[in-house]
């Protein structure tokens, strides 16, 4: 009998798993929100940790890692045990528990990504995120067709599901846009792949205009020209471009002048009548494009002149044409200073964006963003050593803002990172972005043939994050920071080591996973009990909701939720002393958090009709949130009354 091959049995256990994890990740991420995306961090654990476990064994190879991957894996680790350790000072230590878990669970795949690098060759790595990415803008383009696929379809037209993120959408966009074009030019496919490869492309920027992201837009060109300036198939590349786009255009035109297709509170009717048309007009766009791709491939290939020369000439008509725009525009402005003033002034102006696509595909404002990255900033410079806690931003919005926007992240990693983790988590941030742009070269010069290109799109892809992370919050979604992961893990993998059995550093790795687990499991139990609760008010079971609210306090003593709870069901039952000690404990706890100030001063107020306590505690309140409508109206109602 021959001997069984248990390296080759465990290494398709990993990529069947990565698969799923993948999978998972892009359509059931549950955009940013801590509950949904709990079954698939946990499931990256289980993975990664399934990975190490059985290497320490024995039982599968350990992937090579060079100084470069070794480096992005040491800062992105000390970066996410930095988040950790900020829970000790954090103004809202439950949300630096939660952003922690979050980074955890994108160290797992990142060490999944360095398995499956390790077990298969780049090309089906790239081949298999194409088939994903696929299948990404299929079912986002069908919301389209098929209005009642997505959440609150009607009021908002952009497209955004599976992700449920706009600009999250976009930078998936063009990713499925970069493996479509390494898929299409990529000689050593049949013909019908290469095809395959141009539709996506299609598929891709009809989605990403649809998304009506700016930056989603304007990097899948950067992308785009990158890819042509770098890949080696400049000629290739440009054709299938040229033909997307003529593709494409009249199906966004007819998206365009339709209101079921592109404008907000549309009813219902009106988004299944226009879609039902909307269905062959994109069909036929990508029959267009496969028809032709097909024809043009069956035919002899032009010769190395016409092809130089064609570049050339595409390269000539394309700077022209930027030249003109950008000139044109100059002298619309009055000259290059009036320009440049003109648009900072667009840029940092506090204006809204109108969310439609005729009054924002074109504008340079930054959408408050300009406002948001200096409250990131003015927070940072208050605590510039550890900063205020890990994933603090909402309250760091609240309490820094100059009107009534709320925002959960300033939409700048790295000035998140100052804000929220000080000088000392910014730079590990920065040496992991550092040793990331490191891993990406070293993994493109150093695959060999076919493999490059392969290794170069996925490259582009985590180079498309980077530049986004800069404008937007991409870290709260896991559908594109877990691919990104994923891709690091795989750019920085190399060919298996030498097995070495280590049964108690085994042992060890499942214990740290097991921890890991509990860590994401703890505050999601302690969220189900808290709901619970007050579940349990509103059937009058009084006795049953003071246990719930207890006991999600002790899952999570970190949250103020679980003592809010407790407190609201205290005083319902009569025992005011007790109510009173949870909502002063609330307080103890996050006495920068103007809600907790809130709920202790509306107690006072209406249970324990304390006026001139909760005058003074609802005073409080609105100084740290002077855009509090509800806490402002209950303030002077108890100053009033006092």
């Amino acid at each position: 009998m021959p001997p069984v091959n248990r390296h080759f049995n465990a290494s398709a256990v990993v990529l069947a798993a990565a698969s799923g994890l993948l999978v998972a990740a892009l359509f059931f991420g549950g955009g940013s929100d801590e509950v949904d995306f709990l079954p698939v961090a946990l499931a990256a654990l289980f993975v990664a940790g399934a990975g190490v476990v059985a290497t320490l064994a024995g039982l599968l190879p350990r992937p090579g890692v060079d100084a470069a991957a070794g480096a992005f894996l040491a800062f992105l680790g000390g970066f996410v045990v930095w988040s950790g350790i900020s829970v000790w000072w954090s103004i809202a230590p439950d949300l630096s528990w939660n952003l922690f878990n979050r980074e955890l669970a994108y160290v797992a795949f990142a060490v999944v990504g360095l398995y499956v690098g390790a077990a298969c060759s780049r090309r089906a790595v790239a081949t298999g995120l194409a088939i994903l990415l696929g299948a990404v803008m299929t079912w986002a383009l069908a919301g389209k067709v098929f209005p009642s696929l997505v959440a609150d379809g009607e009021r908002v037209s952009r497209l955004r599901s599976p992700v449920g993120y706009w600009n999250a959408l976009a930078l998936l966009c063009v990713a499925a846009a970069v493996f479509g074009l390494w898929l299409a030019t990529d000689a050593a496919r049949r013909h019908w792949m290469r095809a395959a490869g141009a539709v996506l492309v299609y598929g891709s920027i009809v989605a990403v205009v649809l998304t009506y992201s700016r930056s989603g837009i304007a990097i899948l060109a950067l992308v785009a020209l990158s890819w042509v300036l770098l890949g080696g198939v400049a000629f290739e590349s440009l054709a299938v471009l040229a033909l997307v786009v003529v593709a494409a255009a009249p199906v966004l035109v007819y998206a365009f002048l339709s209101p079921g297709i592109t404008d907000d509170g549309q009813p219902w009717s009106v988004r299944a009548h226009d879609g039902a048309i909307f269905a062959p007009v994109l069909l036929a766009g990508a029959a267009v494009v496969a028809g032709v791709a097909l024809w043009l491939l069956g035919r002899p290939a032009p010769s190395a002149r016409f092809r130089r020369t064609a570049v050339r000439a595409t390269t000539v008509v394309v700077v022209a044409a930027a030249v003109g725009v950008l000139l044109a525009s100059l002298v619309r402005a009055g000259g290059p200073s009036a320009w440049v003033e003109a648009r900072w002034h667009d840029f940092t102006s506090s204006t809204d964006v109108p969310s439609q696509q005729s009054g924002r595909i074109g504008s340079l404002s930054s959408n408050n963003r300009w406002t948001w990255w200096q409250e990131a900033w003015d927070s940072f410079t208050r605590v510039p050593g550890e900063g205020r806690g890990a994933g603090t931003f909402p309250l760091v919005n609240v309490l820094e803002r100059d009107k009534p926007i709320t925002v959960t992240q300033p939409h700048n990693l790295f000035l998140q990172a100052l804000s929220d983790t000080g000088v000392v988590g910014f730079l590990l941030l920065l040496g992991a972005a550092v040793a990331g742009v490191l891993v990406s070269i070293r993994g493109v010069r150093q695959a060999a043939g076919a493999e490059r290109n392969a290794a170069l799109a996925i490259a582009l892809v985590a180079g498309a994050y980077l530049l986004q992370s800069l404008v937007d919050v991409d870290w709260d979604f896991v559908a594109v920071s877990g691919l990104l992961f994923f891709g690091m893990g795989v750019l920085g993998a190399r060919p298996p080591k030498g097995e070495k059995v280590v049964t108690v550093w085994a042992l060890a790795a499942a214990a740290g996973v097991s921890v890991a687990a509990a860590s994401l499991l703890l505050p999601w139990l302690s969220t189900r009990k808290t709901e619970d609760a007050y579940a349990a008010y509103g059937r009058g079971a009084y006795e049953t909701a003071v246990s719930d609210a207890k006991s999600a306090h002790s899952l999570n003593s970190l949250a103020v939720g679980p003592l809010f709870a407790l407190g609201f069901a205290e005083s319902a039952r009569g025992r005011l002393a007790e109510a009173e000690r949870a909502y002063a404990r609330a307080v103890r706890e996050q006495p920068d958090n103007p809600e907790t100030w809130f709920e202790l001063g509306l107690f006072e107020l209406d249970a324990a009709k304390h006026k001139r306590v909760a005058c003074a505690f609802l005073t409080r309140a609105v100084e740290l949130d002077p855009f509090d409508r509800t806490a402002k109206a209950q303030r002077e109602r108890a100053c009033a009354a006092s």
